[in-house]
């Protein structure tokens, strides 16, 4: 039988990368028919296809089998046991953030990180699902889904940039800039405009710096082949600054005193979180303040 979904949270086709993974529960077992679907079903890889198995697991489901044109891959108690975590998790915390319910869907421990920086019951909501003993354990999460523990990016994003606590705003806005300016050079800006919407990126050529948000900064990166996807680099951007902020013992209150004022707490919060758009140049000024307070 075709199992309902979980929450009322977008399904993974409307989430970012497209998913056509057809799911079926039948004693014990989630059956994932991933033939028609472009992400193959790698549920280790792909966040859509992550995301379809996460909304289609209740508490019976005890071994989960992809099947795609002949092969087969099996994901026992283990990895089962983390991705429940997860629906649980992202069940009951959609009630307080529906943005980090998602999140919890396609990237089940990055969303554990965010809740645990953040705290209070959303922090609280991760412990007692056990999605944070998940992550916490790491030997719960088979070889296969290592990439949801250590990231799936090898390349570098906005929040690697080196010493970035003694760069100011404008030089680290500047450094964000050579990495988009790589890919537009590569795929040229005619190309950006019309694969992403992206407008003015053709500018970064001429060495300025047009107004960009993160998420359209992380849709032209990840044209990038050797990129994850925009939502993925857009959010592991949001839980650097969170998990920064958890080492510098910093709330948003004294963030906003940190940067003058430039933000108030409550629009840092709603930023980081995902839910008001964050312009690539305040990313920066909140990016290099949480970096200076560090230990």
């Amino acid at each position: 039988m075709e199992p309902s979904p979980r929450t009322s949270i977008e399904p993974a086709s409307r989430v970012g990368t497209r998913c056509d993974c057809q799911p079926s529960t039948e004693s014990g077992r989630l059956s994932i028919d991933a033939s028609d679907c472009a992400g193959d079903g790698l549920i280790a890889t792909t966040p859509a296809c992550r995301a379809t198995a996460i909304a289609a697991l209740d508490d019976v489901i005890t071994e989960i089998e992809i099947h795609n044109e002949g092969c087969e891959r099996r994901y026992d108690e283990g990895t089962v046991g983390v991705l429940l975590a997860a629906a649980r998790f992202a069940d009951l915390v959609a009630d307080h953030d529906v943005a980090l319910a998602r999140r919890a869907h396609r990237e089940p421990l990055r969303a554990a990180r965010a809740a645990l920086a953040r705290g209070g019951r959303v922090g609280e909501l991760a412990a007692v699902t056990g999605l944070a003993e998940a992550l916490a354990r790491g030997d719960g999460v088979t070889d296969e889904l290592n990439p949801l523990t250590s990231g799936t990016a090898t390349v570098a994003m906005f929040h690697d940039v080196e010493n970035a606590g003694e760069l100011t705003p404008d030089e680290l806005r500047a450094r964000y800039d050579e990495l988009l300016r790589a890919v537009v050079e590569s795929h040229g800006s005619d190309t950006i405009r019309e694969e992403t919407g992206v407008e003015g990126v053709g500018a970064l050529t001429n060495g300025e710096s047009p107004p960009l948000t993160l998420d359209e900064a992380a849709t032209v990166l990840a044209l990038d082949p050797a990129e994850p996807d925009a939502d993925a680099i857009a959010m592991e951007a949001r839980d650097h600054l969170l998990m920064g902020m958890t080492t510098a013992v910093l709330d948003v209150e004294a963030l906003e005193s940190g940067i003058d004022g430039a933000l108030d707490a409550r629009e840092i919060q709603q930023k980081i979180e995902g839910r008001l758009a964050m312009e690539l140049d305040e990313f920066a000024l909140l990016h290099g303040h949480i970096e200076e307070r560090k230990p």
